[in-house]
C-alpha cells in the first residue's frame, strides 16, 4: 500500500470514529457502558446503525459511478445518468397519489421497483436492436429523464396535500434511521455487490479499451454490456427507493480516485472508489446533522454543495 492509500484508510477510520457523535443529542461518554442510558441507545441503536447505511450507499454510488464511467468511457457517468432514478421516484409519487400510500411503504417501494425494472427491459431492447454507441445509451437516459420528471412534476402539482416532508424528500436525498438488522443486511449486501463487481471486473477493462480490442481479447461487449447494466440498474433502483437520488458521489469519487490513485486495473478502482465514497458521504451526513441541530439538512444538498466544487478542482486538474 503506497502514502495516499494509507492516508486515505487513515482518514476513513478517523471519520468512521467520529461521526457517530454528531447530532443534535449529545452523547455522554460516561454513560456509555449503562445500557439503559439514552446516550447508549441513541449511540448504539441510532447512530451506529445509520452511519453504517451511509457507508454502504456511499460505497455503491460510487462504485456504480466508476463502473459506468468505465463501460461507456464518459467521465460525465453517474448512476442517475439511465433514469433509473427517476422510473424509482415516479413509482413512488404514484402509490403517494393514487393509493394513499406513504413514503416507505412497501406498496410504493415495489411501485418505484416495478418502474426501474420496466425502464431497464426498455434499456434492453434499445441496446440490442441498435448498433451501440456509448452516447447512444446516455441520451437514451437524458430522454427517459426528461419523461419522468415531466410526470414527476404533473403528479405533484396535481397533488392538493403539501408532500414537503414525505415525497420532495427523496428528489434532495436522504438518509434513513433504521434497526440494526437492516443496516447489518444492507452492509452485507454492498460488500457482496462490491465483490461481485471486483471478481467480475474484467470484462471492463477490455471494455474501456473499445468494442473491437474487446472482441480479440474473447469479451462479447453486447452481453457484458447489457449484464453489468441490468445488475448495476437494479442495485441503483435499490438504493434510491431507500434514501432517494443521493447525488454527486457517483459522479466525482471516481474521478478523485484517478487523480489520487492512478489505479492500474477496474478492481482497483472499484475498491478506491467505494471507500472513498463511504468516506464521502459519512462526512456529509455528519454536516447535515451537526450544522444547525436538531434541524437535519437533506444530505443530497450537502453532497452536492461538497461535491460541485471538487468536480470543478477535478476539471481544472485535468485541464
Amino acid at each position: 500500500m503506497n502514502r495516499k492509500t494509507l492516508i486515505v484508510a487513515a482518514l476513513f477510520l478517523l471519520v468512521v470514529a467520529a461521526v457517530p457523535w454528531l447530532g443534535a443529542e449529545p452523547i455522554s461518554f460516561l454513560e456509555m457502558s449503562n445500557p439503559t442510558s439514552l446516550s447508549y441507545r441513541i449511540f448504539w441503536e441510532l447512530r451506529i446503525p445509520r452511519l453504517l447505511v451511509t457507508l454502504s450507499l456511499g460505497g455503491v454510488l460510487a462504485s456504480v459511478g466508476s463502473t459506468y464511467q468505465s463501460l461507456f468511457r464518459n467521465p460525465l457517468c453517474e448512476p442517475y445518468i439511465l433514469g433509473i432514478s427517476s422510473a424509482v421516484l415516479l413509482g413512488v409519487v404514484i402509490a403517494e397519489t393514487f393509493f394513499q400510500q406513504k413514503v416507505g411503504t412497501p406498496l410504493s417501494f415495489l411501485f418505484g421497483f416495478g418502474l426501474a425494472l420496466m425502464l431497464i427491459l426498455l434499456l434492453m431492447i434499445f441496446t440490442s436492436s441498435t448498433k451501440f454507441s456509448s452516447d447512444r445509451v446516455i441520451l437514451f437516459g437524458m430522454g427517459a429523464n426528461f419523461v419522468l420528471s415531466a410526470l414527476l412534476f404533473l403528479l405533484l402539482s396535481f397533488q392538493t396535500q403539501s408532500v414537503g416532508g414525505g415525497t420532495l424528500k427523496w428528489f434532495f436525498g436522504f438518509l434513513p434511521w433504521v434497526e440494526t438488522s437492516k443496516a447489518v443486511w444492507f452492509g452485507f449486501g454492498s460488500l457482496l455487490f462490491l465483490i461481485l463487481l471486483m471478481v467480475f471486473s474484467r470484462p471492463i477493462d477490455a471494455l474501456r479499451l473499445g468494442d473491437s480490442v474487446a472482441r480479440t481479447l474473447g469479451v462479447s461487449p453486447l452481453v457484458s454490456r447489457n449484464s453489468y447494466l441490468v445488475f448495476t440498474s437494479l442495485v441503483v433502483a435499490i438504493t434510491v427507493s431507500v434514501s432517494g437520488t443521493i447525488g454527486f458521489v457517483g459522479l466525482v469519487v471516481p474521478q478523485v480516485c484517478r487523480i489520487i490513485f492512478r489505479p492500474s486495473s477496474m478492481r482497483s478502482l472499484l475498491l478506491q472508489s467505494f471507500l472513498l465514497g463511504a468516506l464521502f458521504l459519512s462526512v456529509a451526513d455528519g454536516i447535515s446533522r451537526s450544522i444547525i441541530p436538531p434541524f437535519e439538512f437533506p444530505v443530497g444538498v450537502i453532497t452536492t454543495l461538497l461535491g460541485g466544487p471538487l468536480f470543478l478542482i477535478t476539471l481544472w486538474k485535468k485541464s
